[in-house]
């Protein structure tokens, strides 16, 4: 009868600990979601602000552009007045693009390490399910936990060219809206020189 009774023990034990860690992985992931929220909830107001205040900086250089427009009477200084507004429309408008494309950058930061500290979690807890069967089991487990590890190899050399590739899009994206942003400005400038 002890023999029954200490196996039961033992089983309990494992029991209440696998207990134990779903508990944990469960907070984890809780707390993982709850980042997650936290950073759209920020995102979106972070470019609702830069919205809002693109649009207050330029709806009052509008005012008191057309406020000075009364007084001119020359029709060449009021044509360099209206391109002089609309070259800072413009380049308000591109401030505001680079402001939401780092704000957008920083958000899918956030969201790729999320999503990768998820997958190597799940890795890790393949690993440990293997090698814990593997000591109910030991001589089976070899070909399992290798398939595993394996697994685990290929999975960990995908998302590091997935975050490659990324980064270079990123860095492409970048200097693109550099280079528009520059020749948008320079040609608006031309034009209100004209």
């Amino acid at each position: 009868m002890l023999i029954p009774r200490l196996f039961f023990k033992m089983g309990e034990s494992k029991m209440i600990k696998n207990n134990e860690q779903m508990t944990a992985e469960t907070q984890k992931a809780i707390d993982k979601m709850l980042d997650l929220v936290t950073t759209s909830i920020d995102g979106v107001e972070k470019l609702t602000h830069v919205q809002l205040e693109t649009s207050r900086k330029i709806l009052e250089e509008t005012s008191q552009a057309i406020k000075g427009f009364a007084t001119v009477t020359d029709p060449k200084e009021l044509m360099a007045r209206v391109n002089q507004i609309a070259t800072s429309a413009v380049e308000k408008n591109i401030a505001s693009a680079n402001d939401v494309y780092n704000i957008v950058k920083d958000i899918q930061a956030k969201i790729s390490k999320v999503a990768e500290e998820s997958v190597q979690s799940m890795q890790q807890a393949a690993l440990n399910s293997v090698e814990g069967a593997s000591q109910f089991n030991p001589t089976g487990s070899n070909f399992a936990s290798d398939a595993i590890k394996s697994w685990i190899n290929s999975t960990n050399q995908t998302l590091s060219a997935i975050n490659k590739v990324a980064s270079q899009v990123a860095e492409f994206t970048n200097n693109n809206i550099k280079a528009a942003t520059s020749a948008t400005v320079n040609a608006a400038k031309k034009a209100g020189s004209k």
